[in-house]
């Protein structure tokens, strides 16, 4: 029976309840179809509960990520507090663990590196999500393979205010990280604990501290290490260790870089079978006091003695142990209701809290894990000096330079074992005086392919090959330059089409006006375009360089048209305009005849 919500919504059917509301599938006025999560009305009636809605509003609404269950509108009216969430058209990650047990490690790594990416996109907006488990993983059947939807981020920061709940313990047993029954906050490093564990469930079908009672699951967290499952390669085996060290500063520096990491995996485990599934997990082994990896397992006739696992400390964390022994009993599971999956009702409180501790963007933690070229020890040189940006990913590197820093990226085969996407060499080195545009070199799995060695299908042909050798922008040579000279008292433009042939997705490099240009005033502005639509224009002077990412998926002709200005009129002197290391990046599995070659 249709019931009206606030004055814009209608709720048509429940379809769970839970510990802190009911979730809803309705619609707008306008006919849109959404998943409501109606609160209870003990939380409308609080009114610091009621301002912490509202303040949140901006922040939950303004999340919008293709691996996230976005949330449209915070509704207030009356002794309503609700949720407008996307209806999935789908069921979640339990149903398929439920159904068939261990995944294949690519389809496991696959799933896992879009849940990864959905965090990325919550830590980023300062929330930690505390509740990562298969319940709130969704399976979008949009999509073939079906995409992750991450969802029920956001509610518990609401709901904890009113209930008085935030010194307990919020989250799930099976998944919860061992600093936090510790008494510490929660921080996108204990999002990243948990989703090693689901990984883990994921490639053998059983959580690694499995047991009927929470109090031994919560022991298991602190102070053991999980046991491996037969099947499970090498590379991913290292990688959920990494996630399920003990000490969060031992877990990997962040989302993105885990995303990064699962993608390569995902590609590279390809053919392998799924692993055996399991009821109960293999034993798991005592960790040494301080200790962050297992101890090694006793050989056959070894009777010596062994230490015994740490005893939990008194006080203070075991009474929040025993407070979360009683929370994590009252959870209610929700089931995939009809054919679509929503957002789930809260468990005990579950759902995302924001936090002020940073994600650390800085560093790479992972201990030498699939990329050889990632550092365990990151020094800072201060300010004004290059840091140190070898083996982080590209976006991460981009964040430790100033907006003043231009970046030129050229794309190099990806070494065996390394990930996509990830510095590989920086010119100049750590420690030299910041300059004006500083040179990475980035590995990528796609094959590279210069657009100074395509031919042109039309308009003008700008200069390629030796003809532009010693072009060079704020001091760095530009190799696979593409050269382009004018000055303002020629016409000053022109033109250059290129045939892709739908077979590329991004424009990458550098554009500037070369140094050695006659005119210091040249000015060029260069316009993209992909069968007659416009993709990016920019405007470049001397000593000025831009960085140059184009989107050019399904671009059948990519054109170029450019314009010089600012010259020395009076004498008819310009400038060049370069693009340096312009480089497509082909599709997945395209290799053009001329491309330099993936990894």
């Amino acid at each position: 029976m249709e019931r009206p919500l606030g004055s814009k919504y209608l709720l048509e059917e429940v379809l769970g309840r839970g510990a802190t509301g009911e979730v809803w599938r309705g619609r707008s006025h306008t006919g849109e179809a959404f998943a409501f999560k109606v609160l209870h009305d003990t939380l409308a009636r609080d009114r610091e509960t009621v301002d912490r809605f509202l303040r949140e509003k901006s922040i939950l609404t303004g999340i919008d990520h293709p691996h996230l269950v976005r949330v449209h509108d915070l509704i207030v009216e009356g002794d309503t507090l609700a949720i407008a969430m996307d209806l999935i058209d789908g069921t979640d990650l339990r149903c398929p663990l439920r159904e068939h047990g261990a995944m294949r490690p690519a389809d496991a790594c696959a799933v896992a590196a879009e849940t990864a990416h959905a965090l990325a996109a919550v830590h980023d907006a300062g929330i930690v999500h505390r509740d990562v488990k298969p319940e709130n993983v969704l399976l979008d059947m949009r999509r073939t393979p079906p995409a992750v939807r991450l969802t029920d981020f956001g509610i518990a920061r609401i709901a904890e205010q009113a209930t008085g709940s935030s010194t307990q313990l919020v989250g799930t047993a099976p998944y919860i990280a061992p600093e936090l029954a510790d008494g510490a906050p929660p921080t996108p490093a204990s999002d990243l604990y948990a989703l090693g564990i689901m990984l883990y469930e994921m490639c053998c079908g059983v959580t690694p501290f499995a047991d009927r009672s929470t109090m031994t699951m919560l022991k298991r967290h602190e102070g053991y290490a999980p046991g491996r499952p037969e099947g499970v390669p090498d590379p991913l085996w290292e990688l959920i260790t990494k996630l399920l060290a003990k000490d969060p500063g031992q877990r990997p520096a962040s989302a993105q870089r885990v995303a990064i990491l699962l993608e390569a995996l995902a590609r590279d485990l390809q053919n392998l079978p799924a692993a055996p599934s399991l009821t109960a997990p293999p034993e798991a082994v005592p960790l040494l006091h301080g200790e962050q990896t297992a101890m090694p397992l006793p050989q056959p006739g070894n009777t010596g003695p062994r230490a015994a696992p740490p005893a939990p400390r008194r006080g203070r964390r075991l009474r929040r142990v025993l407070a979360v022994g009683a929370a994590v009993a009252a959870v209610v599971c929700a089931a995939a209701i009809g054919g679509y999956a929503v957002t789930r009702p809260d468990a005990a409180g579950t759902g995302a809290t924001a936090t002020p501790t940073p994600v650390p963007t800085t560093g790479d933690r992972t201990g030498g894990g699939p990329s050889p070229v990632a550092s365990s020890a990151r020094p800072s040189y201060g300010e004004g000096l290059v840091p140190h940006l070898l083996g982080l990913p590209e976006a991460e590197a981009r964040k430790l330079l100033p907006a003043s820093v231009g970046v030129q990226i050229r794309r190099a085969p990806a070494p065996d074992g390394s990930p996509d996407g990830v510095v590989l060499e920086q010119d100049p080195q750590p420690g030299a005086d910041l300059p004006a545009t500083i040179a990475l070199t980035v590995s990528s799995r796609n094959a590279i392919q210069y657009l100074a060695e395509l031919e042109p299908a039309a308009g003008d042909t700008p200069r390629t090959g030796a003809d532009a050798t010693g072009y060079r922008l704020s001091g760095h040579a530009q190799l696979h330059a593409i050269g382009i000279e004018g000055s303002p008292c020629s016409g000053g433009s022109g033109s250059v089409e290129y045939d892709l042939g739908q077979h590329y997705t991004r424009l990458q490099g550098l554009a500037g006006v070369d140094d050695n240009s006659e005119a210091a005033k040249t000015q060029v502005t260069v316009e993209f375009y992909g069968d007659a639509r416009k993709l990016a224009s920019i405007t470049t002077t001397l000593g000025k360089t831009r960085d140059l990412d184009v989107d050019v998926r399904g671009v059948l002709r990519l054109a170029l048209r450019w314009t010089f200005s600012g010259g020395d009129a009076s004498r008819c002197h310009g400038g060049t305009l370069v693009l340096g290391d312009a480089q497509l990046v082909a599709n997945a599995g395209y290799v053009p005849p001329t491309a330099t070659p993936s990894g």
